[in-house]
């Protein structure tokens, strides 16, 4: 039997199996995720070639890490896992074409995608070493060993992603092409809707005063961090494909609708990165599609710009119309509220913090080997918070399993030393509100020096609270070892948000002392007809269903570079790979075989546009948008091999 269907047949054993065992530990719904994953695989193996819709229209919404309580996993590696199984199935049913010969040149993409991932492979048990050996949990967090495979995964998927991807593009790479654009689209649109929603909900659509930025479904932003920044600049590209294919006035009327829904999303975010990734990739963009278009080589795009033809008929008109309603919008925002021009006036300080925040990081490669292949993978939140004093943990959890002498509990642990830091940490679960009712906490606690407990139940989706009720208490050692207490939560009763864009609860609980901790046997919430509103209240299932939450303050968990984190957790050595890689697929797309491929200028500009939002923002501690930038570099290398088609 051929060895390649020997090792696809061994592959899709391992993920199918994988996915069936992440499936059935789901802490929210595992019959339901067993029946996803399986629906999935079956799916993904009666159509090929589906999955390169499936995986970036999943994207943005295949996470419930509020829900779960998951951080090191999510639902998205379900999906991944379904894909793998299902393509690596059909690769092993496929007939041999060409025998095998073990002496046989490898593509330049084979290799950089080996080296590369070998690479990563190395700085996560780098990192897995640095935490203090290997350790099994569900629900660990950053500071454990796990977090290293958090976030190694991301080039793992992608890599073994590579040989379903050249399966695809040997087939049809134009139709290949096109199912991956239309999978951004789709994406994009769930992105925009949720951030329509969002707004509506809470600051208002068209409240740019309110310090309010926009988060989306990207819950990885309980810490902090640019994970829709990088979304953004990697998916808006796609929009202009959009519109460039449409063929009749409503295809394209839709793609405007789109295009303005994402720039709204972009604005909403108030994130100055992003400002620059969204609209500087776009005139490269521009130069590509006039190049592509002529026929020339890149290199004569001056030419370009006094040659190209201008669009003639009701486009002209249309792009004409999308042009000024992008700027009017542009100008409402920026100019409808103070928010935007606080943070504009604020840019000399904040750059100076941050050159600060980039020295203490830098300062972690204390010796040549961590300056060679650096900290290890998912290690810069702990090292930062334990070298640098002043970028301590604001706080952290940890689950203790009942034992002889202690039932199971929850440890919530506050900053070890700046008193400042009080309460800008929690732990969180997702609560279903009812209107006209009172809330009522009831806590069994223990504490070994007096320290004080902070309940806040918010209408909230992330980062930022609307109306709220809370509770306080001070908690001080009892003769019984365990205190049971019963907090009434005060404020004004919720209103639920307007009808057209309803608002959830969140239950906050966090602490306040530096330096000490509190061990929760239970935390239930009742109405004041006694409904029980939370799931997993005695910690018998771990931390499932509880998720923490940072406010505010995010110095630890990230370096807000992209450069300087590969260097920190990857080193010279993998910084240099990764930027070979990266500077390869620019290079097939601009000048290479692949510029011709009529999806080139869109990924190039993809990569361009994440590639200066990481000049200000870290993206490798975002599996999902981490897992995209991967896959696209990937995808624009073997694009390079493939015969160029027609442009769209």
């Amino acid at each position: 039997m051929d060895p390649r269907r020997t090792v696809s047949a061994l592959l899709a054993l391992i993920c199918f199996g994988a996915g069936l065992g992440l499936a059935a530990a789901h802490p929210a719904a595992p019959m339901l995720a067993l029946l996803g994953f399986y629906a999935a695989s079956v799916t993904m193996a009666w159509r090929p070639g589906l999955w390169l819709f499936a995986v970036p229209a999943g994207l943005p919404f295949l996470n419930f890490a509020p829900w779960t309580g998951w951080l090191v996993f999510d639902e998205f590696d379900l999906l991944l896992l379904a894909v793998l199984a299902a393509g690596y199935f059909r690769l092993a049913r496929q007939p041999t074409v060409e025998p095998f010969r073990w002496r046989r040149k490898l593509s330049f993409s084979t290799v950089a995608v080996v080296v590369l991932a070998s690479a990563g492979l190395l700085a996560m048990l780098r990192g897995v070493q640095d935490a203090g050996g290997w350790r099994w949990g569900w629900f660990q967090g950053y500071a454990d060993p796990l977090n290293s495979w958090r976030i190694f995964k991301s080039l793992l998927w992608a890599s073994l992603c590579m040989p379903l991807l050249q399966h695809d593009l040997h087939r049809s790479s134009a139709q290949t092409c096109k199912r991956l654009a239309v999978g951004m689209l789709a994406g994009l649109v769930c992105v925009t809707l949720v951030v329509l929603w969002e707004r509506g909900a809470f600051p208002g659509w068209f409240n740019f005063t309110a310090k309010y930025r926009t988060t989306a479904l990207f819950w990885e932003m309980h810490v902090g961090g640019a994970a829709i920044d990088a979304y953004l600049a990697l998916s808006t590209p796609f929009v202009v494909w959009a519109l460039r294919t449409a063929r009749r006035p409503w295809q394209w009327a839709w793609g405007a609708v789109l295009a303005l829904l994402v720039a709204y999303a972009g604005l909403t975010t108030f994130s100055r990165g992003v400002y620059l990734s969204m609209l500087a990739p776009l005139f490269l963009l521009g130069l590509l599609l006039w190049a592509q278009k002529a026929g020339l080589d890149p290199r004569l795009l001056v030419r370009a710009l006094w040659q190209r033809r201008r669009p003639v008929g009701w486009r002209s008109k249309a792009a004409w119309a999308l042009s000024l309603a992008l700027v009017a919008e542009v100008v409402g925002v920026l100019n409808g509220g103070s928010f935007m021009v606080d943070r504009l006036a604020d840019t000399e300080r904040d750059f100076g913090s941050r050159v600060e925040h980039w020295q203490r990081g830098l300062d972690l490669l204390q010796d040549p080997g961590d300056l060679l292949l650096g900290k290890g993978l998912g290690r810069l939140p702990a090292n930062y918070a334990r070298s640098s004093p002043l970028g301590e943990w604001s706080g952290h959890v940890a689950w203790q399993p009942a034992g002889l002498q202690s039932p199971a509990h929850l440890q919530l642990f506050g900053a070890d030393t700046d008193s400042e830091l009080d309460g800008l940490y929690a732990i969180t679960q997702r609560v279903q509100l009812l209107p006209g009712q009172r809330y009522q906490a009831a806590l069994q606690v223990r504490v070994q020096r007096p320290v004080d407990v902070y309940l806040q139940l918010c209408e909230r989706h992330l980062l930022y609270p609307a109306r709220c009720q809370d509770g306080y208490v001070q908690l001080v050692p009892s003769t019984k070892v365990w205190q049971q207490l019963s907090v009434p939560l005060r404020g004004r009763n919720f209103t639920g948000g307007p009808w057209y864009a309803p608002r959830f609860g969140v239950l906050a609980v966090s602490i306040w002392g530096a330096g000490e901790h509190v061990d929760f046997q239970s935390i239930q919430l009742r109405t004041s007809g006694g409904k029980e509103l939370l799931a997993n209240t005695d910690f018998a299932d771990g931390p499932a269903r509880w998720f923490p939450v940072a406010r505010s303050y995010y110095l630890p968990w990230h370096i807000d570079n992209l450069y300087l984190e590969l260097l920190i957790e990857r080193g010279l050595l993998g910084l240099l790979l990764t930027l070979a890689v990266l500077g390869a697929a620019l290079w097939s797309l601009v000048f290479g075989r692949a510029r011709q491929q009529p999806l080139a200028p869109y990924l190039a500009a993809s990569l361009s546009g994440v590639a200066l939002v990481g000049l200000v923002s870290s993206v490798l501690d975002v599996p999902r948008v981490a897992f995209l930038l991967f896959f696209f570099a990937f995808f624009a290398l073997r694009l390079g091999r493939q015969p160029a088609t027609t442009s769209a």
